[in-house]
């Protein structure tokens, strides 16, 4: 797969699609409380691309900026109707939307190769060897 690679991603709700070609080296795991607490999640997964890749297709976002641990103002961008965070844009990176690559519609085709902000990594986010693993949900649901 090369960096020419285009991606299409969108929300859980399907009203928003975009495409994008994202580098795939630049595929990294975020510990950060910012990262913790915008994605819903332990941690979050982005990959990099271009901003002259980027396009939005379809459907109404919503942006919301605020300041980051690093005293940077961050925009993080989502469905104005379902909430799914899709992309943000860094003043560090600049004329780079990174994506979140759970909003890609193949996640399967990124692999993160790094891993940042590990000081803020929550102690139980590792998953141990001996965790029981339900290929689907069979919980029971009294």
């Amino acid at each position: 797969m090369g960096k020419e690679t285009i991606f299409t991603g969108g929300c859980l709700c399907g009203a928003v699609r975009y495409e994008a070609q994202p580098d795939p080296t630049t595929a990294y795991y975020c510990h950060c409380r910012d990262c913790q607490i915008g994605s819903g999640s332990a941690f979050h997964v982005a990959v990099m691309a271009p901003d002259s890749s980027f396009r939005l297709v379809s459907g109404e976002t919503s942006t919301y900026e605020y300041n980051a641990d690093s005293g940077d103002i961050m925009e993080k961008v989502f469905c104005a109707r379902c909430g799914t965070p899709m992309w943000w844009v860094d003043p560090n990176f600049p004329n780079q939307v990174i994506l979140t690559v759970s909003s890609l519609d193949n996640p399967e085709a990124i692999t993160p190769l790094i891993e940042i902000f590990t000081k803020s990594a929550l102690s139980w986010s590792r998953i141990p060897e001996g965790i029981d693993k339900l290929h689907e949900d069979t919980l029971d649901r009294k």
